[in-house]
């Protein structure tokens, strides 16, 4: 088979639910890379980041015949990295070496489990801070956080200014913020933040 680089997701997908297994190391080689970044982002681990990114590419090929994605596929691979990062969290958040790395000292070491975090709360109440926000604000947001693109290409894609995307992030940072404050734990602001990092 020819090389597949120049052919959109939406087409490799179709090639995968086929046993295309040539469409299925393009879709790896051009993902792979910005999820590992990001999912390292999130645990603070290399190691833990490539096994994390593994899982769901195994997943992506074992579904196969049975995947279903209602947004484009880099959006859908970095919400699933996303969602297994914190899963990651969620069941090391009480090991002081772990809370020392993701809450750069804004969390006493000493909590007790009685004092664990529950990240889907915190997620849920991240979605609806998002929810909240102006449209075109969602949007730039949206782009940077579950498509990981670059206030450049952002920029480029919307039509605007790079000053004015980085600006719309930090407003929406600040909103989601805002909208959390009075609701969260402050463990769970601090993990908040580190996840904004």
């Amino acid at each position: 088979m020819p090389s597949l680089n120049h052919l959109p997701d939406s087409e490799l997908i179709l090639l995968i639910k086929q046993e295309e297994e040539q469409a299925f190391t393009e879709i790896y080689s051009r993902y792979w890379e910005k999820m590992v970044s990001y999912a390292v982002r999130l645990t603070k681990s290399e190691e833990e980041a490539a096994d994390i990114v593994q899982e769901i590419f195994v997943s992506l090929w074992n579904r196969r015949n049975i995947l279903v994605i209602k947004s484009t596929l880099g959006a859908y691979l970095i919400r699933s990295t996303r969602n297994l990062c914190l899963r990651y969290i969620e069941r090391n958040i009480n090991t002081c070496d772990f809370l020392d790395k993701i809450t750069e000292q804004a969390v006493d070491n000493s909590l007790s489990i009685e004092e664990s975090i529950s990240l889907k709360e915190l997620q849920e109440n991240i979605d609806l801070g998002i929810a909240k926000l102006p449209k075109k604000m969602r949007e730039v947001y949206l782009l940077s956080r579950d498509e990981q693109l670059s206030y450049h290409e952002i920029a480029k894609k919307l039509n605007i200014a790079e000053g004015t995307v980085k600006k719309q992030v930090s407003n929406a940072l600040k909103i989601i913020a805002d909208s959390l404050n009075g609701k969260l734990s402050a463990t769970m602001m601090a993990i908040f933040l580190h996840l904004l990092k």
